[in-house]
């Protein structure tokens, strides 16, 4: 433990006797403390105040140790003991000691450790809140010093939540309107599960993109330019052969994702080979994982660091860069380090701390090959990846989509179901995002929910350039917002980002889709996290569900209707449709109860 403050404190206190005066300076000097009340008399409890600090960070309040003088740290930050609370008091005995101790029987004993200065620490744990405690002796004081931190490894509870059972709530004229931010269980529709404190989704996020040159695979002798990366991120209509990756989010959001993205000049350099980086392995919680593109990534903004503010890629201000997007040279393979991924940096120092630049540092990145801006795929769907006259930014655009918290709807167990057939740009890679992405990050904020007793005829706009959607469900729980069980309806057109070769469909119609988004949830003492449930891989691989997060149910044509259909309970869905017509600016519809 650091004893640092300790002298400052020591020194102090020695001056106590001179005046009354002195005793206010202390109380100023120690700007670390939240209430340093030293005095002459026996404290018995905490403050109020001090109580609401351990509640608020540690989810308890720890016994007392009654004391002549004692300072609370208040919310205190050291990599060795994770975040927690300082609590120091002096002139003690170590009969006090053994006798504090002793208020800590119900608590469980985990052992004890000596710290680099010998001194014997005494750890106790309740729930997720672990005491560690010393007696020792300093410059001329007997401390007895207690730190207090939750574990985060402890989970006391955990669930799936759903709608099931929940009915329908009253709507008007047969339509109840839903508004997802009103969601109970997660801050917001764009800040859930394990993306929280990723990338926004809404804003203009600030998205550093580093062109990667190895040595033993030169840009120059593969004919790579940053230009041509430049144009990929950032270029505008007639650039590409689609989209800009910048174009792509600022269509698909509805202009509510403006990504301001940041094109290094000059290729980076890493200090080895290519091959060395490939071998590098690190222990993560029992599982071995490559490190290289991480290692890369410390050695490039380490680098940076000296030449620009980093700083500037914290559009939030939540201490993290936005994202970062590495292009390197490589060959397009099917081992991971020549591929297209994104993953979260777990790499750090020997303290297990972040390594930081300007204040942030990095955490959701995508590791790519340039390669895949030249992806043509051939008979069979088999591609290559050196066809210089090809401006492909879909793999791209796909991979961005999971810095931003979109998950793989392909099988990535490579066998069993097939939940999209291909109709995503996080499937095949083809087209728009579909609408529970757009639920998911924030740019479709509302939807109509059908609650009609009586047939109803409803219109829906064109998707891409409305976000308009009508759902329908067996239940409905307005504190789920789109994290539930439902079928979603929207009208595909061949247009804007599904037009031409972009789009999966030849025709349009109204697009049916099965979300099943429940949501899990974890307690970890005071702290609840909530991710969604299901993915869909096959239930038969190692990280597969039962139910698919969301499948492709079925296009309908004009004078087309939708087929009795089943929620994941079993029980048929109440509605069933008929599509009257089709024209280019709206879809109408008839419902009719079962």
């Amino acid at each position: 433990m650091k004893k640092a403050i300790l002298l400052i404190i020591t020194l102090l206190l020695s001056m106590m006797l001179l005046s009354s005066c002195v005793l206010n300076n202390i109380s100023n000097a120690i700007d670390m403390l939240t209430d340093p009340t030293p005095g002459y008399f026996t404290y018995n409890d905490f403050t109020d105040e001090e109580k609401n600090i351990f509640i608020t960070n540690v989810g308890l309040v720890i016994p007392f140790a009654p004391t002549d003088e004692y300072y609370v740290t208040g919310f205190y930050e050291d990599g060795d003991y994770n975040d927690g609370i300082r609590f120091y008091t002096f002139d003690n005995t170590k009969e006090d000691f053994e006798s504090y101790r002793n208020l800590f029987s119900s608590y469980e004993f985990l052992g004890t450790e000596k710290d680099e200065a010998g001194d014997l620490w005494y750890s106790y744990q309740k729930d997720n809140v672990i005491v560690s405690m010393s007696y020792y002796r300093y410059i001329w004081n007997d401390v007895i010093d207690v730190f207090v931190y939750t574990d985060g490894s402890v989970m006391t509870d955990s669930g799936v939540i759903t709608n099931a059972g929940c009915g329908l709530p009253e709507g008007i004229n047969g339509v109840y309107r839903i508004d997802f931010t009103s969601a109970k269980y997660v801050k917001s529709v764009t800040d859930q599960g394990n993306y929280e404190g990723g990338c926004p989704t809404v804003g203009s996020p600030a998205v550093l993109v580093i062109p990667v040159e190895f040595s033993d695979a030169t840009a120059a002798k593969k004919g790579y330019s940053i230009e041509k990366i430049k144009r990929a991120f950032n270029g505008k209509s007639g650039s590409t052969d689609y989209y800009s990756v910048d174009e792509y989010y600022y269509i698909s959001s509805y202009g509510k994702l403006d990504l301001d993205i940041t094109v290094l000049d000059e290729w980076f350099c890493p200090e080895n080979t290519s091959s060395y980086y490939k071998n590098q392995k690190t222990d993560y919680y029992g599982d071995t994982i490559e490190i290289g593109d991480q290692m890369i990534l410390n050695e490039a903004l380490d680098y940076l660091d000296d030449k620009m503010d980093l700083s500037k890629f914290d559009s939030d201000g939540n201490g993290i860069i936005d994202a970062v997007v590495m292009i390197n040279t490589l060959k397009v393979g099917d081992e991971n380090f020549n591929w297209a991924y994104r993953y979260w940096n777990v790499y750090t120092d020997e303290n297990d701390e972040f390594y930081e630049y300007d204040g942030v540092i990095a955490n959701d990145y995508l590791w790519m090959a340039y390669g895949f801006m030249h992806e043509k795929t051939g008979f069979l769907g088999n591609s290559t990846y050196t066809d210089t006259s090809v401006m492909n930014t879909h793999t791209y655009i796909h991979e961005f989509g999971h810095i931003l918290g979109a998950d793989d709807y392909y099988n990535t167990a490579s066998f069993g179901s097939d939940p999209m057939k291909g109709y995503d740009i996080m499937d095949s890679m083809l087209g728009d995002h579909n609408a529970f992405t757009k639920f998911n990050f924030g740019w479709i904020t509302d939807s109509r929910l059908v609650t009609a007793k009586t047939s109803l005829t409803l219109t829906l706009k064109p998707f891409t350039e409305s976000g308009d959607t009508i759902i329908i469900a067996n239940n409905w729980d307005d504190d789920l917002g789109a994290y539930q069980e439902y079928y979603v309806l929207a009208y595909y057109t061949n247009t804007g980002l599904n037009s031409g070769d972009g789009g999966y469909f030849d025709n349009s119609g109204i697009v049916v889709y099965h979300v099943n988004a429940s949501l899990c949830y974890e307690k970890y003492g005071k702290d609840v996290y909530y991710d969604v449930n299901n993915n869909n891989t096959w239930q038969n691989d190692e990280y597969g569900t039962v139910d698919n997060l969301i499948e492709f149910v079925k296009l309908i044509d004009e004078g087309g209707t939708l087929p009795t259909l089943s929620d994941d309970n079993g029980d048929v869905l109440c509605y069933t449709f008929k599509v009257d017509s089709l024209t280019d600016t709206a879809a109408t519809i008839t419902f009719n109860v079962k």
